[in-house]
Order: C-alpha cells, then sequence, then structure tokens
C-alpha cells in the first residue's frame, strides 16, 4: 500500500436505523461514546457521513488500540479500517491492487457499494473492472459465493473508500440513550451479565454490592469492585455503591423464621437499591435471576421479593439458563472473577433448605417483628461507600 494513502475507520450501525424521527437523538449518543472511548486521542474525531460514521486516524495514533477500544462501544454492527480511494475508477483498481497484495489468499471477489447514486459507473461496472484488476495482476480466481477474501469499496457523497475486512460489533442501543437503572451487582456469575445485557440496550448502569462485613470476609467487596471496573469498559464511567447489610442481618436472624431469611434479606436488598435509584434518578433495578435457578428465584419468591417495592424491576437473564450465563460470563471476562471463593451476603446464615415458594402473608408477618425497617435501611445508606470507575484510566482518575 503506497504511503500517501491515508487509514480511515469506517463504522456502521444497524437498530439506530430503525429509530425513524428519533435517529438523530442515538447517531448523537452513539458519538459521545466512541469520544468517551478515545479520549485519550483527541486527534480522532469522530464524525457522522451518509448513514455512517467515519475516524480518520492520525499516523501517529496506534492502530490496534484504537480498534480494541472500538470493539467495545455498544450500538455498533461492525467497523472496517479503510483506505481513502480516488474516484476514477482507473486510479482505484491500482490502488486496491496495491492494497490486496498484502494478503494471502486464493480466491476473492469485489463488493461495491455505491450510496451516492450519482457516480458514474454502477457497482457491478466498478466490481468487473477492479476485479479484472486483481486477475490481471494475481492470476487469482473470483469466487462471488465463498471468497477467501473480499474488497469491499463504498461510495458516498463524493468520497471513495476500500478495506479487506470487517470487525464486528456488539449492535445493539448506545449506552445511555434509555437511561439509568440500579443493578443488583453480586461477586457471582449471572449480575454482571445482566448488567452487561442492559448496557445493550441503552441502559448507564449504576452498582449496587450488598456486603456483611465484618461478619463475613471482604472477599465480596473486593471482587465486585473488580467485576464493575471490567463493566466500565462498556459505559466509560460508572458509580459502585457498597451497601453494608451485616447490620440488618443482625435484626432479621432472632426474630425471623431461618427458612424465610433469605427472603428477608433480598427484599432489604432491593428497598435499598431503590433509595440509590431515587437519588441517582434509575428508572428500574436490575438482577440476575433467572426462573428457577436458585431458592430465591422460584416464581413465588420472585413474587415476595418484588413487593418490596414499587419501581419496576428488571430481569435480562429470566429465562436463560445456566450454560448460557456462562457462556456469555467467559466472553465478557468476568467468569474469573465470578467464580473465585467468596462469601457473600445472601449466603450468610441461611440454612441449608430455604423456602422456596413463599406466601407472602407469611413473609410480611415475619418482617414486622424484625423493627423499624426505614430506620435500619437509612442507617445502612449511611454507612455506604460509594466507588467511581472510569475506562480507559487516565491520570487523575
Amino acid at each position: 500500500m503506497k504511503s500517501e494513502i491515508k487509514k480511515s475507520i469506517i463504522i456502521h450501525y444497524s437498530e439506530i436505523s430503525l429509530k425513524g424521527g428519533n435517529r438523530g437523538f442515538f447517531e448523537r449518543m452513539l458519538k459521545l461514546n466512541l469520544l468517551h472511548a478515545l479520549k485519550d486521542f483527541p486527534g480522532v474525531q469522530p464524525h457522522f457521513d451518509f448513514g455512517r460514521f467515519l475516524l480518520d486516524l492520525p499516523d501517529d495514533v496506534p492502530l490496534e488500540t484504537v480498534v480494541e477500544r472500538i470493539k467495545s462501544v455498544i450500538g455498533i454492527a461492525y467497523f472496517s479500517v479503510a483506505y481513502r480511494g480516488d474516484q476514477d475508477v482507473e486510479v482505484l483498481k491500482e490502488q486496491v491492487y496495491e492494497g490486496i497484495k498484502n494478503y494471502s489468499f486464493d480466491s476473492f471477489r469485489i463488493k461495491a457499494r455505491r450510496a451516492d447514486k450519482s457516480f458514474y459507473l454502477n457497482s457491478t461496472q466498478i466490481n468487473e473492472i477492479v476485479g479484472a484488476r486483481v486477475v490481471e495482476g494475481l492470476k487469482k480466481k473470483v469466487d462471488l459465493k465463498n471468497p477467501e477474501l473480499t474488497c469491499h469499496i463504498e461510495i458516498f457523497n463524493n468520497k471513495v473508500y476500500f478495506y479487506f475486512g470487517r470487525h464486528q460489533g456488539i449492535r445493539g442501543l448506545p449506552v445511555g440513550s434509555s437511561g439509568k437503572v440500579v443493578s443488583l451487582l453480586s461477586a457471582g456469575i449471572d449480575s454482571p451479565v445482566a448488567s452487561y445485557r442492559m448496557m445493550t440496550r441503552g441502559c448507564k448502569v449504576i452498582f449496587v454490592h450488598f456486603h456483611s462485613f465484618p461478619f463475613t470476609e471482604k472477599t465480596s467487596y473486593y471482587n465486585a469492585i473488580s467485576l464493575a471496573k471490567m463493566l466500565t469498559k462498556y459505559q466509560y464511567n460508572s458509580h459502585i455503591y457498597l451497601i453494608p447489610l451485616a447490620q440488618i442481618q443482625q435484626a432479621i436472624i432472632p426474630n425471623a423464621p431461618a427458612k424465610l431469611r433469605l427472603i428477608l434479606y433480598r427484599r432489604m436488598m432491593v428497598r435499598l437499591a431503590a433509595k440509590v435509584a431515587e437519588k441517582e434518578k434509575a428508572k428500574a433495578l436490575v438482577t440476575g435471576d433467572s426462573v428457577g435457578q436458585v431458592a430465591s428465584q422460584t416464581l413465588e419468591n420472585i413474587a415476595a421479593i418484588s413487593q418490596a417495592v414499587t419501581i419496576p424491576i428488571l430481569r435480562p437473564l429470566v429465562g436463560l439458563d445456566k450454560e448460557s450465563i456462562i457462556e456469555q460470563a467467559r466472553e465478557l471476562g468476568t467468569f474469573d472473577t465470578s467464580i473465585e471463593p467468596c462469601e457473600d451476603s445472601c449466603s450468610y446464615l441461611v440454612p441449608k433448605n430455604p423456602e422456596t415458594k413463599a406466601k407472602l402473608a407469611q413473609v410480611l408477618a415475619a418482617e414486622e417483628k424484625i423493627g423499624d425497617i426505614e430506620r435500619l435501611a437509612w442507617q445502612a445508606l449511611k454507612e455506604t461507600e460509594m466507588v467511581k470507575l472510569y475506562y480507559p484510566v487516565s491520570e487523575g482518575n
């Protein structure tokens, strides 16, 4: 490839294009997230051009780093490292030929996409002219159905770009476009996956983690922070509230039937998370519940827990099996941290056989004996720590 041909990145989205009159809002959110992801490369500025985003790359910008950052930007269907081509197809075919020589392949195709219909050649003509040059120079075979290499040519707004591969994006909606939610983040496998799935639906996620220190070790506390850090790469800044549950549990344990402890713990957790949501102006809570997976996630128990608050509780994993959740945790990179041994709040002094089909009347009766629930909740919030997280990490963060 001749050195004077500059590299750019072409970014395509999919779901945003279906948003009709609100499309501009989602495009602006995607641009904002691209700027966040690339904040330490001020020379890389995304601009919108004819239904896609373009990033022109200065020579001193590390391409691999930029590519890895863009892979984590939610809302992108695919993107490519592209070269600016000439509008004269006789010049363009030589540019493509010089570029394609750097690849090893036996079969290929040229796939032109002519969004600019005023261009003097149609897509088929471009494919034939450029493809003939490759065949002539490299004696390679054209295969339109299953080529080893595809050269894409995009023509739009009086510009021509070509590239030889695509990076798949996460798709979904840009983070922040759907408002805020509060996610109950344990140190386990499920809740980080649930949080991520809400991010892909455009939600900015506030994390809350409940710990029982000093009655349990602080392992879950640190693991939850580590998991929140991993997830912050998808939303660029996060808050995690670390809420002590020990005093509340100390009030529950002597005053309630052992088999109901887990449900009562969870009811207090959603109450506290709802108060954080009110502070953060979030519209819903998020949990990692999957129906029937553990004792607290039977339909009866889910109903008994949900009754404690009026704010909606979203359960993005509700119909998934454990294997599917584990697979996504591995893809996210959270799995290894999530399986580290630790005591979480829900396991503190819970019997081996907790209630699986709780009756709301019994739960409410047990809760009556605990004492002043509001006072307990506000005391826990008073002792709560809040940690701010950033990605990418820069000096001062």
